[in-house]
């Protein structure tokens, strides 16, 4: 997939502020210059090195219909993510596939044979458009939750992928291919409609002024009584507009994600807006949760430790961070057993123990100082053959929690912060496909 890696670096480059990671999936062992990952897989097998690298909210597929076997090696991937409650995407950009084939991945699929010159400027733009949503400069009513509404469980999609120098020219462009797309629909798949999805990337940000002439365009066009989700993204080099539109069906997000509880409703209005590469730590605190917002955090941090749970505590077993809670049990009283045991161990074995066994569970130890020489200590609980994600896991929110005690933040406060920290970086994009953060893209 050389040509489709180049125009995906080539499109990274000019968003490089809105980075996302690129892994290559790959039977061959020409390792390639433009992922940020590379897996070698024996495509008569399951994937199983795959499972743990795919765990973000969105996933944006792109493979060469044309390729033989494509289909089931697809299925074995979105098989090992479909419980994570993950949104798959699909960029096609071979000859395509026939309808039987393609009811199988849903709605969200679009297609680019990239052995038309033109499909490579619209699969251009349309990449160009769904990354730059991820973070835009303006628009009305467009948040993260918004998108996850547009494209999880839809049933019916239509859209357009325009650029011109004039926005008349991109707008009537646009109304076209939708509407001729769904003069060749069935009345029932209409009845579903309910959104209007624009994207528009300008050389300058976009005044209100033309934000609302473009979506007066629309609600004319198809009905006043959609709901319209516009976001504007800048390009500075760029001479007239690349745009995109999308008329889709709506679902409630605890039907997208039934194993729990709207988790992007999170209260950080007292923190300011980061847009650094690392995690910042601002002295704000966060709001006390909720209770079914407290689900919604744990929900997340399920996700970004999906294969470990770790727990930071002091030498008395006060938790200074939990990144599951135990079932049944409080945290202090989690948290204060594995501290005897790490103590009863120390004792025992004569220094201070880096693993213990239990049946199928492995238990990894780590141990530091930290700030006025309280003794830090940390447990990553893990499957058998996950040791090294787990010590990744722990080494990480050891490093997490040893930084928030160096600004002076109280023991009894840590917990809260850190997770609300993670929760945050998480639902922006700044962890992803493991548990890394910004700095260690694609780790």
């Amino acid at each position: 997939m050389k040509s489709e890696l180049e125009l995906i670096k080539n499109i990274l480059d000019i968003n490089n502020d809105k980075r996302v990671p690129v892994l290559l999936l790959s039977s061959s062992t020409d390792l390639s210059e433009y992922a940020d990952q590379v897996v070698i897989f024996d495509s008569d097998s399951t994937i199983a090195q795959v499972h743990n690298l795919l765990n973000s909210s969105f996933l944006f597929f792109l493979f060469n219909s044309s390729e033989h076997g494509i289909l089931r090696i697809l299925g074995t991937i979105l098989a090992s993510i479909e419980y994570r409650g993950t949104i798959p995407i699909f960029i096609d950009t071979g000859r395509g596939l026939p309808p039987d084939q393609k009811k199988n991945l849903g709605e969200c699929y679009f297609h680019f044979d990239l052995l038309e010159d033109i499909n490579q400027k619209s699969f251009s733009i349309f990449l160009e458009n769904i990354i730059s949503v991820l973070s835009p400069v303006s628009g009305l009513g467009i948040s993260f939750s918004d998108l996850i509404q547009i494209f999880g469980k839809s049933k019916s999609l239509f859209y357009g992928i325009s650029q011109s120098t004039l926005l008349e020219q991109v707008l009537e462009d646009l109304v076209d291919q939708i509407g001729g797309k769904l003069v060749q629909t069935l009345p029932e798949e209409l009845e579903n409609l309910e959104a209007i999805f624009i994207s528009v990337i300008s050389g300058k940000s976009l005044s209100l002024q033309i934000m609302n002439k473009i979506t007066s365009k629309f609600a004319s066009t198809f009905g006043m009584e959609f709901n319209i989700h516009f976001s504007n993204s800048v390009e500075s080099d760029l001479q007239g507009y690349k745009t995109m539109a999308i008329l889709t069906d709506l679902h409630p997000i605890n039907e997208i994600f039934p194993v729990a509880n709207p988790f992007l409703m999170l209260d950080f209005d007292n923190e300011t807006e980061d847009t650094s590469d690392e995690l910042s730590f601002s002295n704000s605190k966060e709001k006390p949760l909720k209770e079914n917002e407290e689900d919604m955090r744990f929900h997340i941090l399920g996700k970004i430790f999906s294969e470990s749970e770790v727990y930071i505590f002091d030498d008395g077993g006060l938790p200074l961070f939990a990144s599951h809670r135990p079932a049944g049990q409080e945290v202090c009283l989690y948290t204060g057993l594995f501290s005897a045991i790490q103590s009863m161990s120390s004792d025992l074995i004569g220094h201070s123990p880096d693993h213990l066994t239990a049946g199928d569970k492995e238990c990894v130890f780590v141990s530091q100082k930290g700030p006025n020489q309280v003794q830090l200590r940390g447990v990553a609980i893990c499957q058998g053959g996950q040791e090294e994600t787990a010590r990744n896991d722990l080494k990480v929110s050891m490093d997490l929690v040893h930084r928030v005690m160096l600004q002076g933040e109280p023991e009894y406060a840590i917990n809260d912060k850190i997770q609300g920290i993670l929760v945050k970086s998480f639902q922006k994009g700044e962890l992803s496909n493991g548990f890394a953060l910004a700095k260690y893209q694609a780790s």
